[in-house]
């Protein structure tokens, strides 16, 4: 029956399993960095750093603050620069709109100064053209009826210079 195995035997110590293989390292390694956090936390707590007095821990905080201008201003800069962006932004689109919707309220407003002085002419025209009809009648009729004051003056001399 060994032979239907391909040849292989049924014990697996000869070839060792990776994953047993991983395990094994991994434990190792927890192991060592147990007792290497062991070693350091117990002589951090043992040995703790110097420490100056307070005089020296505020001068040294003070020490720190100090920065060139220009890495300041780089520093102010980098953190105000995208909320100003964002403002600049948003009252762009704001101001945008805002004359959008004046540019519309001038365009009725033209628009309807146009329609209203067109109505205005017709009516202007429209009255003219009344006018004259009526008074281009009224000499039809005065000329026909009677003579015309014209004609009245000449004939009493007025006009030639007699009186």
């Amino acid at each position: 029956m060994t032979e239907n195995n391909g040849g292989r035997n049924g014990s697996r110590n000869e070839d060792p399993d990776p994953i047993d293989d991983a395990l094994r390292l991994v434990g190792t390694l927890q192991r060592k960095l147990l007792a290497a956090g062991v070693r350091r936390g117990v002589s951090a707590v043992t040995n703790p750093p110097p420490k100056g007095d307070v005089w020296e821990e505020a001068i040294r905080m003070e020490t720190e603050q100090e920065r060139p201008p220009l890495e300041e201003l780089a520093d102010i800069v980098r953190k105000s620069a995208p909320e100003v962006a964002g403002h600049l932004g948003r009252a762009g689109l704001s101001l945008a709109d805002a004359l959008g919707r004046t540019w519309g309220v001038v365009e009725r407003g033209l628009e309807q100064g146009r329609v209203e002085a067109d109505r205005a002419r017709a009516e202007r025209e429209e009255r003219e053209r009344t006018d004259r009809e009526r008074d281009a009648r009224m000499r039809r009729e005065s000329s026909t009826d009677e003579p015309s004051a014209v004609e009245e003056g000449v004939s009493r001399g007025e006009g030639r210079g007699e009186e």
